[in-house]
């Protein structure tokens, strides 16, 4: 019996195609955001302070980064951070103001919005969104500007944790994108670099590019970022489905705690190749949410084992 409904489910992701089925793997609504300006003294830049300890003044104090919502891949933050070569004397923080419902998700009211201030040309929205088990990339966002706002957007991102900032791999309709006045516009950007895919050290980042409007600001909501899961396998065979030097015990269990030999990054998927939780950096797997069945787990992306819950 056990071998029959084994083969069944070796048919079922055999024909799934999991890079078809498109999952949210990040979301910020910032309805329940409370962040306000910070003080002008902890906001002061000037032409004498080198850039380093610019990024540390605003990091350090008010502008404390702010966690996704929703991620099934964490640590997912949006942070608000001076450009390394910032150089015009500025005072800039964020606050919120009302938000919107384009591109919301899950029935969410429009809420609150971010709204980066005095942005300039030398501040940056840096968004940390691993992307560990994913491929295909899309970030979405609702944007407004104040009518002396920044009107420019550009967008980079980093596959090194933020060392090194690339365009060349980005699909969307202008890169950089004009931030209407009326009305808040859906901004969408793909990230076709394969080496963006099932990677723990992606950012994304909002340059405010605006060179003539240097006062104002913009309003941004309902970041997404939604990607396809890396396909688990195309049949489960014992011999080959579960050979990694990795070990997970028990693979059997009855609603318990799985254990892993080593720290990893783990993701279960259901036998229709959808995702149903996961864990960052991580020795253990709590499946006491997990219904009775049969489920695959992709660990640090590379490889899958078969996980039963009895």
């Amino acid at each position: 019996m056990k071998k029959n409904l084994l083969f069944a489910i070796a048919l079922i992701l055999a024909s799934t195609q999991l890079s078809a089925v498109t999952t949210l793997m990040h979301y910020w609504n910032f309805n329940l955001v409370t962040a306000t300006s910070m003080p002008a003294s902890d906001m002061l830049f000037n032409t004498s302070t080198p850039a380093s300890t610019l990024d540390r003044k605003i990091t350090a104090n008010a502008l404390t980064p702010i966690a996704a919502d929703i991620t099934l891949v964490p640590p997912a933050t949006v942070a608000y951070i001076a450009k390394s070569n910032a150089t015009i004397s500025i005072i800039s923080g964020w606050d919120t103001t009302t938000g919107s419902t384009g591109n919301a998700r899950n029935g969410d009211v429009a809420g609150n919005c971010l709204r980066p201030r005095d942005a300039w040309q030398n501040m940056e929205l840096v968004l940390n969104i691993p992307s560990t088990g994913y491929q295909n990339l899309t970030i979405k966002y609702d944007s407004q500007r104040s009518g002396s706002g920044p009107t420019v957007n550009t967008y980079y991102y980093s596959v090194d944790g933020g060392t090194n900032w690339i365009t060349t791999g980005l699909s969307t309709p202008t890169n950089p994108a004009t931030i209407p006045s009326t009305g808040f516009a859906l901004q969408t950007i793909a990230i076709t670099d394969v080496n963006a895919d099932n990677n723990a050290n992606l950012k994304f980042k909002i340059w405010f590019s605006d060179p003539t409007n240097l006062a104002g600001n913009n309003r941004i909501d309902n970041i997404t970022v939604e990607g396809t899961p890396i396909s688990v396998t195309t049949a489960i065979n014992e011999p080959e489905f579960n050979k990694t030097a990795i070990n997970m015990s028990p693979n059997s269990t009855t609603n318990g705690v799985v254990h892993f030999s080593e720290v990893v990054d783990a993701v279960v998927y259901n036998v229709q190749g959808r995702q149903i939780k996961a864990v960052a950096k991580a020795t253990d797997l709590d499946t006491s949410d997990l219904s009775k069945g049969i489920y695959v787990v992709r660990i640090n992306g590379l490889v899958s084992k078969k996980l039963i819950i009895e």
